[in-house]
């Protein structure tokens, strides 16, 4: 019985390490927050363009709670949703991907 406590704290220990070291953004993508971050890593056009894509995402995913306080009581910035009467949480960053043809192939929300 001991032993099987151990592996099972072992496991847990394994997932939680493989959790913590995995990337935040799934290749090729690349994580921002801001639009200087995004200028680090593309081109000042497709950050204009990205940008106004990130806003069009975050108000349109995450959560959803009937009211700002309600969100408040999970996380640090509410907004209120573009497609429903409804807030949500503002993403903390975003893994943006850009296509082959130079537009943008992805954009996922990334919440603390």
């Amino acid at each position: 019985m001991p032993a099987l406590v151990i592996v099972f704290i072992l496991g847990i220990a394994a997932f939680m390490g493989w959790r913590a070291l995995r990337p935040e953004c799934a290749a090729p993508a690349v994580a921002i927050a801001n639009e200087a971050d995004c200028r680090a890593n593309f081109d000042a056009l497709f950050c204009l363009q990205a940008m106004a894509e990130t806003e069009r995402v975050a108000r349109a995913s995450g959560g959803s709670f009937p009211t700002q306080s309600a969100c408040l009581e999970r996380f640090p910035v509410c907004i209120e949703r573009s497609d429903v009467s409804a807030w949500t949480p503002r993403p903390a960053r975003y893994c943006v991907a850009r296509a082959a043809d130079g537009g943008i192939a992805r954009i996922d929300p990334v919440y603390r």
